[in-house]
């Protein structure tokens, strides 16, 4: 298993704990409303979070956000939906499709074809292998601002 497969299984583990530690009721739902303080993600037990918007004016957030980044330009229900959308149920489906992806990948590293007869067997099975080096690559983008990932995983092997 290479470093970098290491890695990932650990990233992998990771999304998984976090994703359970945020599981409680359900899917997450989002509530949208004209008034202030009633954007809410919610399940059907617990409400999750209020996307609250005030204004810098009525309250000093100077040393937090600069003057000219004030609550206008949140939009709230985009906030609630990406949120909602990415609930611990959805993460935890995620989780199990990497874990299978990176199978997959790691089956294409470890098992050369058995069935591949002629004079290009050599050049089919470094097509998988080149295939599967770019796959981790792909399936380490997302990790890229984690501790442990090295930038040459980003470019071509």
């Amino acid at each position: 298993m290479t470093d970098r497969v290491k890695w990932l299984h650990q990233q992998i583990d990771e999304d998984e704990r976090i994703a359970k530690a945020a599981a409680h009721g359900g899917r997450w739902r989002y509530s949208g409303g004209e008034t202030v303080g009633a954007w809410t993600l919610h399940d059907e037990h617990w409400s999750i979070a209020s996307m609250t918007l005030y204004d810098t004016e009525q309250y000093n957030y100077s040393e937090r956000m600069p003057a000219f980044r004030n609550p206008g330009y949140i939009n709230p229900d985009a906030i609630g939906a990406h949120m909602a959308l990415n609930d611990p149920d959805r993460a935890l489906r995620e989780v199990e499709a990497k874990r299978r992806r990176l199978r997959l990948i790691e089956s294409m590293l470890e098992n050369p074809p058995t069935r591949v007869d002629g004079p290009w067997a050599a050049e089919a099975y470094k097509g998988d292998a080149l295939v599967a080096y770019g796959l981790l690559r792909v399936e380490a983008l997302p990790y890229a601002a984690r501790p442990g990932y090295q930038e040459m995983w980003g470019s071509s092997d």
